[in-house]
């Protein structure tokens, strides 16, 4: 028997490594000593989860209470494991049978906090002639530079690692701004962990056994140039956050051997083996120092973005849950709450029978726990809900709502197969069924998507798969747009959940009104646990109001006079549907701009604008909601208002060019200019937020200035390749 009890933990997100998770969890099960409990944590993947539950026999399989990621799924795991030592396998590794018995061994000597081991990488293709051993951390393996017997290091490896359980009590998890998302190549979560152990722990220590050893797979798509230039810069930016809370003399003193020492022992050595004929060797060299330049740029990046308003300087805030809450079926949202969450307060979405109402903040205190009771409660002492419960008519006065039209769904996706199994699974359990599912693949640089989807499509004929290599949000719907059957085509993203009644409420909208070619629908948060969040959403950026409004060209909206220009009031492009036809006639979406172009962003300003100035109806319908996971850290905020300012720059360009006219209707309604101008810039403050910071306003402004060299330069890419296609 091992001398403590382990409690061994799997955290898995995806089925695409479904085979390699079954031989994981038979690794721990077929070891010398067996562990004490087995435990495989889901992260937010429901399908995943019930399959793994209704496979693994005598495994607790839970699912992910925290935020997405490994982090998160790894402070799950902490709260539910049992033993004395915690320990981490990933999902693609494999565990020799005497593995936990060599890790488990050194804990007989109280002073040791964790242990890891070996971790030897298995290429799914041929290891790369070019590929230096110096750099296996970029596949999560050992490197050269370890040490070759037991000792003492600074920090573990993620994929081969445990932990003592008091030390995980006493220190806290994972930080869950840091560590690999299905998004992210993000990493340095164990070394932050381990630096604030040995803080706390001054005489603690945290050994290497090489003979602990694990097989870790690597996939073809990891074993590229691409992936190792995207990991290493990765990796210096999350060194540079450790640097940042931790301190850079803890943070980077075993990155001070590795580079001053093992790098340039490793180019000699590969120069030399040149020498001897061996061609691999000088781009093996080349890796080296190419490597250490991108980590290094990365840190840089980091430690400057840092000293701008970094993260970490922020003020904590409370987090929020929120809810979208129908007085009509009250239980339905909160079923699934963990009465244990740590939650305080809630951003209730008050709706009646789907119809939005109002939002309601709602704080708890004492011992108070969210229940329907609660809400209902706290919505009585508002008199204007009172009778909001009962049905009332929707839309035109009429006996019954108009019969849906059959609808196609087309989700963009690049490189998140989690996510966007998580989209399809919302979509498929509508009241309102799409005719079609199409999903494209837009630029991925790894075959999951193709692979997923090839699972999917097998099962299910209304799911369609399509690639489309060139990059840009514009060009993957306009690829969507040959395979679209139906008179009714909706948009969203692979990161957003759909409500039940999103297809439905959007399809009845074009049932009623006939003029209608764009219907865009709410936007709400999916999560509310950070300040950047908590500020995006104060700061309604992508709230457009509780009532149905209809955009009309025909008629004067004295509301918004700088429309169709200002388009962003109409809607955003995470949820926006049209007629097919009308798209078709317009020639489909504008590809200089969009997410994956050089204008970052402003297609859906575009299309929206194109809508109204073709003298066409636009509706904002509030009751076809989508909720959407605003970026949960101060540095991706940051390049998302840059972005922003950048699409909103080049599609203001686009309407210059399009319509001199603009800067006379500009001039004419300066005052209202005026105002938009200092709202998006300068948001207003947020009642018990921080103001918005002025860093952000800065990159705002950055990102609105480049906008009409972004467009120019767009549009002459598009020209050039059409060009040297047509040449062909």
């Amino acid at each position: 028997m091992n001398p403590v009890t382990t409690s061994v933990v799997i955290c898995t997100y995806t089925e695409l490594r479904w085979e390699d998770l079954v031989a994981s969890v038979a690794s721990v099960r077929g070891q010398s000593t067996p562990t004490d409990q087995l435990v495989v944590v889901v992260d937010h993947n429901p399908e995943l989860l019930q399959r793994a539950r209704q496979e693994f026999d005598g495994v607790d399989v839970v699912a992910s209470t925290g935020p997405r990621g490994l982090s998160g799924a790894r402070n799950t795991a902490i709260a539910v494991a049992t033993g004395e030592i915690v320990v981490f396998l990933d999902d693609d590794a494999t565990a020799d049978p005497h593995w936990l018995e060599r890790l488990a061994a050194p804990f007989t000597d109280p002073r040791v906090l964790g242990v890891g081991g070996t971790a030897v990488p298995v290429w799914e293709s041929a290891e790369p002639a070019w590929w230096p051993g110096e750099f296996d951390w970029v596949v999560g393996c050992s490197y050269i530079g370890l040490p070759g017997e037991r000792a003492a290091v600074r920090n573990l490896m993620g994929c081969n690692m445990s932990m003592r359980s008091t030390a995980l009590e006493t220190v806290g998890g994972f930080d869950t701004g840091l560590g690999r998302t299905a998004a992210g190549a993000a990493g340095c979560e164990e070394t932050e962990w381990c630096i604030r152990a040995a803080k706390r722990f001054p005489d603690g220590v945290f050994l290497y056994e090489p003979d602990a050893i694990v097989h870790h797979r690597v996939p073809a798509e990891r074993a590229t140039w691409s992936y190792f230039r995207t990991r290493t810069h990765a990796e210096g930016l999350s060194k540079a956050r450790v640097a940042r809370t931790a301190g850079p003399s803890r943070a980077l003193s075993t990155e001070r051997s590795y580079v001053s020492r093992t790098l340039p022992a490793g180019v000699l050595r590969h120069l030399a083996s040149g020498l001897r004929l061996d061609f691999s060797g000088p781009a093996k060299a080349g890796a080296i120092v190419a490597g250490l330049s991108f980590t290094t740029a990365g840190f840089l990046q980091g430690r400057f973005a840092g000293s701008r308003g970094a993260e970490e300087e922020l003020p904590a805030v409370p987090s929020v849950l929120p809810l979208v809450f129908d007085l009509q079926d009250p239980a339905e949202e909160l079923e699934s709450l963990d009465p244990g969450a740590a939650h305080r307060s809630a951003l209730c979405l008050v709706t009646s029978g789907g119809n939005p109402l109002t939002k309601l903040r709602i704080e708890l205190a004492g011992e108070e726990t969210l229940t329907p009771e609660l809400v209902r409660h706290r919505l009585a002492a508002d008199t204007h809900l009172a009778g909001a419960a009962e049905p009332r008519p929707e839309g035109p006065a009429t006996a019954a709502p108009a019969a849906a039209i059959p609808a196609t769904v087309v989700i963009a996706t690049r490189n998140r197969p989690g996510q966007l199994v998580e989209c399809l699974g919302s979509v498929l359990a509508g009241t309102e069924a799409p005719q079609r599912i199409i999903v494209v693949d837009n630029a991925p640089s790894d075959n999951q998507t193709a692979e997923l989807m090839a699972l999917r499509t097998a099962q299910d004929p209304r799911l369609v798969y399509v690639r489309e290599d060139r990059p840009g949000l514009a060009h993957a719907h306009n690829a969507a747009l040959p395979h679209i059957d139906t008179d009714i085509v909706a948009f969203t993203d692979d990161d957003v959940l759909v409500d039940r009644r999103w297809l439905e409420r959007l399809g009845r909208v074009f049932a009623e009104d006939a003029q209608a070619v764009c219907v865009t629908g709410m936007i709400a948060p999916r999560e509310l646990e950070t300040l950047p969040q908590q500020w995006v959403e104060g700061n309604e950026t992508y709230d457009k109001g509780l009532h149905r409004r209809v955009f009309d060209p025909s008629h004067k909206d004295g509301e918004h006079p700088l429309l169709p220009y200002a388009s962003g009031a109409c809607g955003s492009g995470a949820n926006m549907a049209f007629r097919v036809r009308y798209l078709h006639d317009a020639g489909g979406f504008e590809t200089a701009l969009g997410t994956g172009t050089v204008a970052m962003g402003g297609d859906d300003l575009a299309a929206f604008y194109d809508v109204l100035n073709s003298g066409h109806r636009l509706v904002y319908e509030p009751a076809a909601i989508v909720l959407h996971p605003h970026h949960r850290e101060y540095a991706a905020l940051r390049r998302q208002v840059y972005g922003y300012g950048a699409g909103l720059g080049a599609h203001l360009t686009r309407c210059l060019l399009r319509d001199p006219r603009m800067v006379l209707v500009l001039a004419l309604n300066a005052a209202s200019l005026q105002a938009r101008a200092a709202r998006v810039l300068r948001p207003p403050a947020v009642a018990g937020l921080p103001p918005w910071p002025k860093d952000l306003v800065r990159e705002h402004r950055r990102g609105l200035l480049s906008g009409p060299g972004r467009y120019v330069l767009s549009r002459y890419r598009i020209s050039r390749a059409a060009r040297e296609a047509g040449s062909r």
